[in-house]
């Protein structure tokens, strides 16, 4: 979090108010933001999935990386400063401390990921049903190649998730 601070301090700043929306899933995303003081919910169809909080960490990196729409929307929960980069994929190809910073954040939010799909898959190994599939699905998620995918199943093509 520290490097992106630092690649954050000579960048324009905007204040952004309770309930202000920062992206909009679905939405083309434009700009990163580096959250210098305050805290941003992280949501998915409504239901918060993540509460960011901490200076330095970023939102609007898996868009910028994988050159989709925003996955999540985003809403400043309290008044929040956030360093903005308005040209995100010019300073990545300029500035190779930015791609650093942001596989550094991403690993470590994997790392948790990763760390709480096995504990569920411990949890839950006898189970029947949905939950005795955590197995399957951590398996699956372990094998990825990383490409785009689409949620769904034949069963379900198009979940409401």
């Amino acid at each position: 979090m520290d490097e992106l601070l630092a690649l954050a301090e000579t960048l324009p700043r905007h204040s952004f108010a309770a309930g202000d929306v920062l992206l909009v899933d679905g939405n083309p995303v434009d700009s990163l933001f580096v959250l210098i003081d305050g805290a941003l919910q992280i949501e998915k169809d409504g239901t918060v999935v993540a509460t960011v909080n901490e200076p330095g960490a970023c939102v609007g990196e898996m868009s910028l990386l994988l050159g989709i729409s925003a996955t999540a929307t985003v809403i400043a929960s309290r008044l929040s400063v956030l360093a903005v980069i308005e040209d995100p994929q010019e300073m990545l190809e300029r500035e190779p401390r930015l791609a650093l910073a942001l596989a550094r954040q991403l690993a470590a939010r994997l790392q948790i990921m990763t760390t709480y799909l096995a504990d569920l898959r411990e949890q839950y190994a006898d189970h029947e049903g949905g939950l005795g599939m955590v197995d399957v699905v951590l398996g699956s998620l372990m094998r990825s190649s990383g490409s785009q995918t689409r949620l769904g199943s034949e069963r379900d093509p198009n979940p409401e998730y």
